[in-house]
C-alpha cells in the first residue's frame, strides 16, 4: 500500500516543482558569466505596472553558497524603476531545491537600475513586452 502512495506523491512533486512549470527564457549574461532569465508567460500588467518573474543563475556560488536566485518584481516602465516583491536564493542551479525566501511589502523602496546593468536590461526587456 505504501508503495502505491509513493508513486503519485513523487509524480505530483515533480509536476508542481518550480523549474518544471516555469518557462525560463534566457535574456542575457553579465560580465562574470551569470545568466539572466525571464518567464515571459507570467508577465502581467496592471495599474500601470508590470509584474514579472526573473531568475539569475550564477556561474559560481555566492558567499552564502547559493547558485541561483528567483525574483518576483514590480516594474514601473514610466519612471523606469523596479522593486522586489519576493526573492528566493537556492543552493542549486535554475532555482532548484529549497530556497531561503524573502517577501517584501508594497511599501518597499523602489530601485533605479544602474546603466548597463542586468537589472536595466531585464526591466527594458519586460517593459517592451
Amino acid at each position: 500500500m505504501r508503495r502505491i502512495l509513493i508513486i503519485p506523491v513523487l509524480f505530483l512533486t515533480v509536476l508542481f516543482s518550480t523549474p518544471s512549470y516555469a518557462k525560463w527564457t534566457k535574456v542575457g549574461e553579465n560580465t562574470v558569466g551569470n545568466v539572466i532569465y525571464v518567464d515571459f508567460e507570467r508577465i502581467r500588467k496592471h495599474g500601470g505596472y508590470v509584474y514579472y518573474w526573473g531568475l539569475n543563475d550564477y556561474l559560481k556560488p555566492d558567499k552564502y553558497g547559493a547558485f541561483s536566485h528567483k525574483s518576483y518584481s514590480q516594474g514601473d516602465c514610466t519612471l523606469f524603476r523596479y522593486r522586489y516583491l519576493n526573492l528566493s536564493f537556492h543552493k542549486e542551479k535554475m532555482g532548484a531545491g529549497t530556497g531561503k525566501t524573502f517577501t517584501y511589502n508594497d511599501d518597499s523602496d523602489w530601485s533605479y537600475p544602474p546603466p548597463n546593468s542586468t537589472n536595466e536590461f531585464t526591466l527594458k526587456t519586460v517593459c517592451s513586452k
